[in-house]
């Protein structure tokens, strides 16, 4: 993510030995730890949750998209009507949507409170790349 420019680059360090980039491992290593008193059966429950639900967002973006720009020009067509695509959606919105309602109240407050985090730590990513608080690496045009 420092690579595209999506968090600043600290997180792009590389140990010189190894060549891992120990900053966000290190990162990544104090947000589980951080987790790690929840149990093994509300952590996968949280994750498929918050797999579904981005799944879910992907296939009305996938819908609105062809509703919105019919004509845009992507890498990838489905050549079917809107009607065909929006019933290819619908099994498995209705599988996903299953796992959603059944996850119980501390799934939801977990996934929440991360969606949250993940909200307010873009705000402030944006924040502090407008103000030039933290350096960003500027990806290259692949044009």
């Amino acid at each position: 993510m420092a690579d595209l420019g999506l968090l600043p680059s600290v997180f792009d360090s590389h140990a010189t030995r190894t060549g891992t980039p120990w900053v966000a491992i290190t990162a990544s290593t104090a947000i589980t730890i951080v987790v790690s008193f929840l149990g093994f059966d509300n952590i996968i429950a949280t994750s498929n949750f918050l797999y579904s639900m981005g799944t879910l967002l992907e296939f009305s973006s996938f819908l609105w998209l062809r509703v919105k720009y019919p004509t845009l020009k992507r890498p990838y067509h489905v050549p079917l009507p809107l009607p065909a695509l929006m019933a290819m959606c619908i099994v498995p919105s209705v599988f996903l949507s299953y796992v959603c309602v059944v996850a119980g109240w501390r799934v939801f407050t977990i996934a929440a409170g991360l969606t949250a985090l993940a909200v307010g730590w873009h705000g402030l990513m944006r924040l502090c790349s407008s103000k030039k608080l933290l350096s960003f690496r500027v990806p290259e045009s692949s044009g």
